[in-house]
């Protein structure tokens, strides 16, 4: 054996896959030893970063990924951007802090979870997306054939748990239970992003238990950063255009009063 074939062996067997690609780039430069060995690690560092931010992203489960540079701000007026970029840098996971947006339907709130999600697996943090109604499911699922520990130990590990949707199916009695589960575990332990349609005063007809809705609310909204989203739907504004969705919206509400 050679000694480049020998190198490469040992490079493969060590996992330095950039060693391999980068190596005969470096020897063709002028670098010193020190220098050549800097821009190898370097390529490494990166090859493996991106690698690891793929592996959370794909961890996270996200139904697509949407990202902060993507947010049309004169379609969301009321959305600060100073707040979204401090929320960019993820202090609020190193706090333990949640993030609730409330709103109708279509304003934007599940791309921002996802965005916020986004950057939190890119600078390392574990995330994992739910939409409520699935994990309500699939708790009742856990719980019925005894493996519930499994999940709520796994959803209580994560940095940010983003559950999307909340407030569009109330809960039977039993998944009322185990989301209240879910939310006291994770209490100052790791991060919530919640997105719902309702008011926290009508969660009580979700979770169908007054004093239990009282407690999750004072677990969930300590401390939280709370974004109302009351500019309409940026889904029927890109559809039909301003007017017309002014048109909808108020024809919308002559029916509904």
């Amino acid at each position: 054996m050679d000694k480049n074939t020998e190198l490469t062996e040992h490079l493969r067997s060590l996992r330095l896959q950039s060693f391999i690609d980068y190596l005969e780039e470096t020897e063709s430069s002028n670098l010193s030893l020190r220098e050549s060995l800097l821009t190898l690690c370097r390529h490494e560092w990166q090859r493996r970063y991106d690698v690891s931010i793929q592996r959370r992203l794909k961890q996270a489960s996200f139904p697509k990924i949407k990202t902060l540079a993507m947010i049309d701000y004169n379609l969301a007026p009321g959305l600060s951007r100073e707040l979204v970029n401090n929320l960019s840098t993820c202090k609020f996971i190193q706090d333990k802090k949640n993030v609730i947006l409330v709103g109708d339907s279509g304003g934007g709130k599940t791309h921002l979870a996802i965005s916020l999600g986004v950057e939190a697996c890119k600078q390392g943090k574990s995330v994992g997306f739910y939409d409520v109604n699935k994990l309500s499911n699939l708790l009742l699922k856990e719980h019925k054939y005894g493996d519930i520990e499994r999940i709520i130990t796994k959803l209580k590990k994560l940095d940010l748990l983003i559950l999307d949707e909340l407030g569009y199916v109330p809960f039977s009695k039993n998944s009322a239970e185990l989301l209240f589960r879910v939310f006291s575990e994770r209490y100052e332990v790791g991060s919530l992003i919640i997105t719902t349609n309702l008011h926290f005063s009508k969660w009580t007809n979700l979770f169908q238990d007054k004093t239990m809705t009282t407690a999750l609310l004072d677990r969930v909204t300590h401390n939280a950063t709370i974004i109302k989203y009351d500019w309409g739907s940026i889904r029927l504004t890109e559809t039909l255009g301003d007017n017309k969705r002014e048109e909808v919206v108020e024809e919308t509400q002559e029916e509904l009063f």
